[in-house]
């Protein structure tokens, strides 16, 4: 079962089993709602409770299940924004990821004194940092699984959260909704902790973007100029090094050639910010590395985090004792009154 569908189950499941006397959803409109899905070909009722349910058994939990949110809506119209947040329709992600384009965008205004520094010191961290996650992701996976497992921990908190402020305002909905929360969480924690990886992934792309962003801004914006700051440790020879190392893919993919040695230490800054020149060139050298270094591989790894997370949502399973449910439901019909579980 997808997890849209399942989702609405377990929620109309939790509703039922804890509102037994029919205060949020009335035992007549539920009677109804079977009675009208099952129509003339009733589906076959699993013999054992643990038995995993049959095709036509899900698909008339999910129809049921979309028949009574249909009358549930009318009287507690936030059971959509519900459904949504245990969707994955979290605020904080949208959040995240603009913070995350900001912060891409600030960090070129840290970088040199005089103007923009061809040497980019915020590019060089950020390709450390993600050559160092890369070598965890390649080796173990334990980084990204660490803070994948902290986003879905914040996720649930902010579920939680969400249905104590709901159950504010429709308390015969507070029990059934508590019960939705602990049972979803234990079937979709692993795609909470998907969708983690895929955001930590797409907020390194936006880091990235944004840093590429603040330089063009700084270039053809604040017509800042490019240089490097001569130090103790660093002449125009090692600097040299430096950049070749540094841009050289980038080079060869754009056809831009870096200047001679020479050519370095004529871009040096001298006191009173005397030197530099054009930035036009260094800019694009450092949003082409920047692409090559950190958004193409975060970019492959988002299609596959995003693929992944395609079959874990199609592939839910229902939790143990699924099949008693079906036949409580089933009971309820030919009976008219709802029987405890």
């Amino acid at each position: 079962m997808n997890a849209r569908a399942l989702s609405k189950v377990l929620l109309i499941q939790a509703i039922e089993e804890t509102d037994r006397k029919g205060d949020a959803l009335p035992l007549a409109e539920r009677i109804e709602a079977t009675r009208a899905v099952i129509g003339k070909n009733p589906p076959a009722l699993e013999t054992q409770a643990e038995a995993p349910l049959s095709s036509a058994t899900e698909w008339f939990l999910v129809r049921r299940a979309e028949a009574l949110l249909r009358l549930l809506r009318e009287r507690s119209p936030g059971i959509d924004h519900v459904l949504a947040i245990a969707g994955g329709a979290i605020s904080f992600d949208r959040s995240l990821l603009l913070m995350a384009f900001v912060l891409g965008v600030l960090l070129p205004f840290i970088d040199g004194r005089y103007g923009i520094n061809i040497l980019a010191p915020p590019l060089v961290g950020l390709v450390i940092w993600n050559a160092v996650l890369y070598v965890f992701l390649l080796a173990r996976g334990s980084a990204s699984s660490w803070l994948a497992g902290l986003y879905s921990r914040w996720a649930r908190g902010h579920f939680q959260r969400l249905l104590n402020h709901s159950t504010r305002f429709n308390a015969p909905l507070a029990p059934g909704l508590r019960r939705f929360a602990g049972d979803w969480w234990e079937v979709a924690q692993p795609l909470f902790a998907a969708r983690g990886r895929r955001l930590l992934h797409l907020c390194a792309v936006l880091v990235a973007l944004g840093l590429a962003t603040g330089y063009y801004f700084r270039a053809h914006v604040l017509f800042s100029h490019a240089g490097w700051a001569d130090g103790n440790l660093l002449g125009p020879t090692m600097a040299h090094a430096v950049l070749t190392l540094l841009y050289g893919p980038a080079a060869l993919l754009t056809g831009i050639s870096l200047p001679t040695t020479e050519g370095i230490a004529q871009l040096r800054w001298t006191v009173g910010s005397h030197g530099g020149g054009d930035a036009t060139v260094w800019v694009h050298l450092i949003a082409w590395t920047a692409f090559l270094y950190i958004m193409l591989p975060r970019l492959l790894a988002v299609l596959i985090s995003t693929f992944g997370l395609w079959r874990l949502s199609r592939r839910l399973s229902l939790p143990p004792g699924a099949a008693t449910y079906v036949r409580t439901v089933f009971a309820a019909e030919r009976f008219g009154e709802q029987p405890d579980v």
